[in-house]
This record gives structure tokens, C-alpha cells and sequence, in this order.
């Protein structure tokens, strides 16, 4: 009976017995194969010692042929010497104007072959930067899965110095001109001071568009940057390496902080992310320099800019309509004015915590904090507005009021409507009156007076008379125009008409009159005579 049932266990015994000092006919005779298998076995096995593993089999070797483009090799050769950057189109155009008969694919092939390789490039050093001289700033946008919250997009911002590495971030819904300010009075607070120059991408926020290789930056954030005495620097257009320090902050973001943590909210995220600046990223030894942010920073502390005494005012402002029920929008929630101003266009300011609403005379008239954004709330309602019994004769009084404000035109309509429709006169009066956001006043006493003689009350009505003989205006034109109706008004009276400006056309027209010795100095219309002109007048 053999000893053996496999190939492999055959080659394992001839192996061993030859390695134990057997010929091959005493193999032969001990496992019962005959000597061309031994034999076989046996050099197999010495190859197989002296070849190389390979995962595919070694393809067999052909005997050249010749190519098309082997007559041309030389041209190419010459091509590539003399237009390092000519492209294998143009070197298959230049073959085919020689004769060449071949396709593009075998020159393509053969100028990617025989191309020189690009020189390397070495990389250009980091500019090295003076304690306090240099810092930068970016946006990162992150979508975090709160815990207790709905997901949302969270637009991340960085500073960092450049000298000792240190590096702050803050957390916001939007990254527009209002946020990157916040985001830096954050970081000049954390960090007792302002590095002197800054850099950024091109943000429309920074920069507002480039004229030629030079930026054209926004007015507004310029005037941020000289409140705080620093000097804003935008990169070159599509070169993020310009600001490597703050490109690698986000990394480091991601990395150390969004990985493995979870957020009930934004604001337990603000919470952990100060936690992790505090005992983490300030505290991480840095490979090159060999110690932490914090130690390096306590030697650019010194070279910052110092803060001023208040910080810079960030707050957003904006124009908002208060409703009929007494409320004002913004971003998905509605906060509550006193009833006082319905139907007005109010000044809203915004900071990153408090909403404040001021009146027609900048009076302050409703502070709010600020609820979730699209969080669908009405902020306020119950402090307030009061508790009225008679509330629908009350409501109808300030209708009548903010209808006798349109003109007689307004006054007659509401007087008609509330007499021949006493249940529906509150509700069509107020859908009339949130028609003045985009229509001119002018306009709605022209379509009341037209709908009044049509004895069409209904707010419907109203509508689609503005839409086809008005044409409706954004919310600035209308404060604009507010605007000047108020100052005129309280310039009304005061003796300060404007003159007409043909009058001084005729002025300017009317021959000069004779010039007397001695001319009163106190009257501004008398000619005075230069002393360097020869006879010539002139006026003053």
C-alpha cells in the first residue's frame, strides 16, 4: 500500500527520503513510482528554490516587431527636446504632416514612453512669521446628528496664530459678513488681543470681487478691521496653501474632536468644544517646536494687539413689518411688539443672543432672546400684549387709525367696509393693510378708491387691482420712502424750503453788475473784483 494519497504529500516523501540520502531507485522501490517521478519530483523542487513567488504566471517572451512609429522616433525625440510641453495631439499632427500612416493611440502611447520626467519641484518653505505679526481665518461647514435636536448644518470658524499655533473655533448657522465679525471678537477675547495682519480666501464677506490681481474688499469689514487696528490680507485666488495653519485646524477638528463625541444640541457642542480647546488642543506638544500652543503663546501674548475698551458692535439690522396680532419675523420665529405699532415698518436689531425691536423714532419698544432658528415659536406674546375683554372693538380701533393713515381714500373705504360687513370688517382690513409691505401707500388709496366704487370690499379685490395697475416694491424702497415723508414733515414749517433750481440758473445767466469802491462785505450776492485779475470779476 502506498504511503502517500496526494501530490503533495508524494513530493513531502521524495523530498525527505533524497534529503535522508536515498537514490532515486530506492525511492522509487519505497513508495512504489517510478524513476521518471522521482526525477521530476526532484527538479521541480530545486526550481521552484530558485524562482521568484509571483502572483501571475511570467508571460512569454515574443521577439520584437516593428512599429509604425519606430521610423519616427527620432522626429519625436527632437519634438519633445525642443517644446518640453508640446502635447501628443500636436506631435501626431506634426507625423502625419511627414507621412506617418499610424493612429493617434500609438503616438500617444509612445510620447508618454519616451516623455522626459518633470523635474522636482521643491516645496517652498512656510514663511515664518514674527510673534503677534500673523493669523488666519476660515469657514468649514459640518452636518452634526444631535441627540436631542433635529440635524443641522453647522458652519465652523477657525482663527489661528500663526507664531504659537494656537487656535479657536466657534460654532454658527450661517457664515455671512455679521458671523465672521462675531467669530473674531470671540477669538480677540479668548486670546487677550489681535494678531496685526489676518489672512483669508476670497469670502464675499472680506473680499467683494477682484480687479485684476487686486482685491476690492467689503466696506463694512474694513471697518471692523480698523476698529480692532489689524490689517486683512486676502490669498491668491484658488491657492488654500496660502493659509496651510487654518486649512490644517479642520483636520484637526474632524479628527480630535467631531470623532467619537456626541451633541444633545448646539449648545451642549459649544459647551465640549470649549472643554476640548482648553484641555486638549492647547495642551497638544507640537512636533516641530516641542512644546504646547499655550507655552509658545505666553511669548506672543506680549506682541498682540491690545483690545480696545468695548468691543465692536456686530449686531445685524433690518426692517421688519409688525403684523396685525403685533409681531415681528425673523429667521422661522415671530416676536411680539405692543400692539401700539401694528402695521409699521419697524428697525430690528439682532445679536447672536437678543432680538431688539424699536419703533419709527428709534425708541426701544421689545427686547427679546432669540429662540432656535426655524424653531415655529411666537416669543413674547404673553408679557407683551395685555389681556383685553373688549379686544374686537379695540382691534377695530387701531384698523380705523392705521386707515385713516393711508388718506380720505383709506378713512371712507374702512368706514363702508365696517358698515356693510360688521363680522368680516377686522379680517379683510388687516389682510388690506399687509398689502402696504409691497406696494406704495399712494397705490393702495388709488385701488381702495377704485374698489369702493365698484362696492368690492373684499381684500381679494383689493389685490388684484394692485397687480394689474401697480407694480410692487421691495421693503428698503418703502423705508426709504417713510423715511423722507417723516423728515419732511418735521421740516415742514421750519423756513428751510428747497428754491427752485432755476433760479440759480438765472443767476449764473445774469450780466455782472458795476463794481463800486467799498462793496459791503456782509452781502454775499456783491461781486468782489481778484486782486491778480486786470478788470476780470468774479462772484463768491
Amino acid at each position: 500500500m502506498p504511503r502517500w494519497s496526494t501530490r503533495e504529500e508524494l513530493s513531502a516523501q521524495v523530498v525527505q527520503l533524497a534529503k535522508q540520502g536515498m537514490g532515486q531507485r530506492a525511492i522509487q522501490r519505497a513508495l512504489g513510482i517510478s524513476r521518471n517521478t522521482v526525477r521530476k519530483i526532484q527538479t521541480e523542487h530545486a526550481a521552484a528554490r530558485e524562482t521568484g513567488q509571483a502572483a501571475l504566471a511570467t508571460p512569454a517572451e515574443h521577439a520584437p516587431r516593428t512599429k509604425k512609429v519606430d521610423e519616427f522616433a527620432s522626429l519625436v525625440t527632437e519634438l519633445l527636446a525642443t517644446f518640453p510641453d508640446i502635447t501628443a495631439k500636436r506631435v501626431f499632427e506634426e507625423l502625419r504632416a511627414k507621412g506617418f500612416a499610424g493612429g493617434y493611440t500609438a503616438i500617444k502611447d509612445h510620447v508618454r514612453l519616451v516623455r522626459p520626467p518633470p523635474k522636482p519641484e521643491p516645496s517652498y518653505p512656510t514663511p515664518d512669521y514674527g510673534p503677534g505679526q500673523m493669523a488666519e481665518s476660515d469657514w468649514s461647514p459640518h452636518t452634526i446628528e444631535f441627540t436631542s435636536a433635529p440635524r443641522r448644518t453647522v458652519q465652523v470658524f477657525a482663527y489661528v496664530l500663526v507664531h504659537s499655533h494656537r487656535k479657536t473655533y466657534g460654532l454658527f448657522d450661517r457664515c455671512d459678513l455679521h458671523a465672521l465679525m462675531d467669530g473674531h471678537v470671540h477669538a480677540f477675547t479668548r486670546f487677550g488681543g489681535v494678531a496685526h495682519r489676518t489672512k483669508y480666501d476670497s469670502q464675499k464677506p472680506v473680499v467683494l470681487t477682484w480687479e485684476g490681481q487686486q482685491p476690492i474688499y467689503n466696506p463694512r469689514f474694513l471697518a471692523f478691521a480698523t476698529y480692532y487696528e489689524f490689517r486683512p490680507e486676502a490669498c491668491r485666488r484658488f491657492h488654500p496653501n496660502d493659509k496651510a495653519q487654518v486649512e490644517r485646524s479642520f483636520w484637526e477638528f474632524e479628527r480630535s474632536f467631531l470623532n467619537g463625541r456626541r451633541f444633545r444640541d448646539i449648545d451642549d457642542m459649544r459647551t465640549q468644544l470649549a472643554e476640548w480647546e482648553r484641555t486638549i488642543c492647547d495642551q497638544r506638544i507640537h512636533k516641530k517646536a516641542k512644546r504646547t500652543p499655550l507655552e509658545m503663546f505666553a511669548e506672543e501674548a506680549p506682541h498682540l494687539i491690545p483690545l480696545p475698551r468695548h468691543s465692536y458692535d456686530t449686531a445685524r439690522v433690518v426692517y421688519r413689518l409688525a403684523s396685525m396680532d403685533g409681531f415681528v419675523a425673523w429667521d422661522g420665529n415671530r416676536y411680539a411688539v405692543p400692539y401700539d405699532h401694528i402695521t409699521d415698518i419697524l428697525p430690528v436689531r439682532i445679536t447672536e443672543a437678543e432680538i431688539f425691536v424699536y419703533a419709527a423714532d428709534l425708541r426701544l419698544v421689545a427686547r427679546h432672546g432669540l429662540a432656535p432658528r426655524s424653531a415655529g415659536r411666537d416669543v413674547g406674546g404673553a408679557e407683551i400684549h395685555p389681556r383685553i375683554g373688549r379686544r374686537a372693538a379695540t382691534d377695530l380701533d387701531q384698523l380705523k387709525t392705521a386707515f385713516e393713515g393711508i388718506g380720505e381714500d383709506g378713512t371712507e373705504f374702512f368706514r363702508l367696509l365696517v358698515e356693510t360687513q360688521p363680522r368680516q370688517a377686522g379680517h379683510q382690513a388687516r389682510q388690506i393693510l399687509l398689502l402696504r409691505e409691497r406696494f406704495a401707500t399712494a397705490d393702495i388709496a388709488a385701488a381702495l378708491r377704485h374698489a369702493r366704487s365698484y362696492g368690492a370690499l373684499e381684500h381679494q379685490a383689493v389685490a388684484r387691482i394692485l397687480a394689474s395697475r401697480a407694480a410692487p416694491r421691495k421693503l428698503a424702497e418703502y423705508v426709504a420712502e417713510e423715511t423722507a415723508r417723516r423728515w419732511a414733515e418735521a421740516d415742514r414749517g421750519s423756513g428751510l424750503e428747497p428754491r427752485d433750481l432755476a433760479e440759480y440758473d438765472a443767476l449764473l445767466s445774469a450780466p455782472a453788475p458795476d463794481i463800486k469802491e467799498g462793496p459791503c462785505p456782509s452781502d454775499p450776492t456783491t461781486p468782489t473784483r481778484s486782486s491778480s485779475d486786470s478788470g476780470d470779476t468774479s462772484t463768491s
